[in-house]
């Protein structure tokens, strides 16, 4: 999946993350920001710290996507599943902000999109 304007799943996860305060960048220009350049991200941090800070932003992001931006599960999905594909792009430093939404994408049917 590419990053794109014409895909919901890009387009509600940059919204979402811009309105979390985890990104200030374009849509354009965030496709390709790395997990570790998001806010979240503390170099920091402790592994445990870390681990609990993607847990809680995985949670976030799956309560708002259902709750506020109207998605659904995908067939065979449910909340822990979703949040565990979630957590696991999220703790990989070098993936992107569009590996994010791809895995979004195959997890989530958002808003308007077709079945």
């Amino acid at each position: 999946m590419a990053w794109s304007k014409n895909n919901r799943a890009c387009t509600t996860l940059w919204v979402t993350l811009y309105s979390m305060q985890q990104l200030q960048t374009s849509f354009d220009d965030s496709g390709t920001l790395t997990m570790n350049e998001l806010t979240f991200f503390n170099a920091l941090s402790s592994s445990e710290q870390r681990a609990h800070d993607v847990a809680m932003l995985a949670d976030q992001l799956d309560n708002v996507f259902i709750n506020g931006r109207g998605a659904k599960y995908e067939p065979g999905t449910d909340h822990s599943s979703a949040v565990s594909g979630l957590i696991g792009v999220l703790s990989e430093a070098a993936k992107t902000v569009e590996d994010l939404a791809s895995t979004a994408d195959s997890l989530y049917q958002f808003w308007g999109e077709p079945s």
